[in-house]
């Protein structure tokens, strides 16, 4: 299969008027020769989309546990955020005659999710759960999490699954594997089957022992990992050929810092170390290795640019 490349999701953040900024992110993306899209996670951060779930609330720059969570109304589903910004990249694309360009929708998962809001006020979420029983809280950011995951799937977006703070220890992963098995299991089989599904982890993986193997077990077809930061490029002593094809696994490979400005011969030095220690055949996507939240836009420019023209040689 050919692989192609894509981008983690998130962009600076502009003063535009939101419809204008989700075009210029589009077309950003499609000068890099970007193959699948998003909408530059425009609205806010990874934590503060959600607050349209029932039981959060906003609280400083974050979301914090206000009541039970529980999943949005059918009836609302459609105008959650990220639902409504899909629809307007894909409104976007048409206009240009470009339709067939792939979209994704990425959703912070709900270990991530889960961790952040409840540690934002522990006060408030003491009094809705008890924060030794690890496995209500995170089934219920599950349960909530998963009818959205399911709509972006229905209306043809790919979904990348968001799960930064796996890498850092803070959740149990007993837990975690538990609830994550059950989310990935409630997904289209469709979707699974076509790859259009995947896990995001920042940081070393290695620095967690038993992240990998649970990753592995997981039925995300595609891991999305780092290779080029001061820690993401442990992640080459621990992921190789063999336990991706074992698993039926392919990789969204971080080959590029999303921060630096890297030289050409660099970037293709390291994605053939990393190409050699997993296969070709087990690379589905090339992208930074996180988001582009906090680089400057001339920096994002930059790092598209070098990326474009290491992949050429690539792809």
């Amino acid at each position: 299969m050919l692989i192609e490349k894509t981008v983690v999701g998130s962009f600076p953040l502009s003063d535009s008027p939101l419809e204008v900024a989700i075009r210029e992110i589009v077309d950003l993306q499609l000068h890099y020769g970007i193959d699948l899209i998003t909408d530059g996670e425009l609205r806010s951060n990874m934590i503060q989309y959600f607050d349209q779930i029932p039981g959060l609330e906003r609280f400083g720059d974050g979301l914090r546990i206000a009541g039970k969570i529980k999943p949005l109304e059918p009836a609302k589903i459609k105008e959650f955020y990220k639902i409504k910004d899909y629809g307007t990249v894909r409104s976007i694309l048409e206009s240009m005659g470009k339709e067939k360009t792939k979209t994704k929708v990425t959703i912070t998962g709900p270990m991530t999710l889960g961790t952040i809001c409840a540690m934002t006020d522990v006060e408030s979420t003491l009094r809705h759960y008890d924060l030794d029983d690890e496995k209500a809280l995170y089934s219920d950011f599950a349960e909530a999490l998963l009818p959205l995951a399911l709509e972006a799937l229905n209306i043809g977006a790919y979904l990348q699954v968001d799960e930064p703070l796996l890498s850092t220890g803070q959740a149990s992963l007993e837990t975690a594997e538990k609830v994550l098995k059950n989310f990935t299991s409630r997904l289209t089989s469709f979707s699974i089957k076509e790859e259009k599904v995947s896990c995001h982890v920042c940081g070393s993986i290695k620095s967690v022992p038993n992240l990998y193997d649970l990753l592995l077990g997981s039925d995300f077809p595609i891991l999305s990992l780092g290779f080029s930061g001061e820690k993401e490029k442990e992640n080459l002593d621990i992921v190789s050929k063999a336990s991706l094809e074992k698993h039926g696994k392919k990789l969204a490979v971080g080959f590029i810092s999303n921060v630096n400005i890297e030289d050409e011969e660099t970037i293709m030095q390291r994605y053939r170390r990393i190409e050699e220690n997993v296969g070709r055949e087990n690379i589905r996507y090339i992208q930074p290795d996180c988001g582009f939240r906090i680089t400057p836009r001339e920096k994002v420019r930059l790092i598209l640019e070098k990326m474009n023209k290491v992949a050429r040689t690539i792809v």
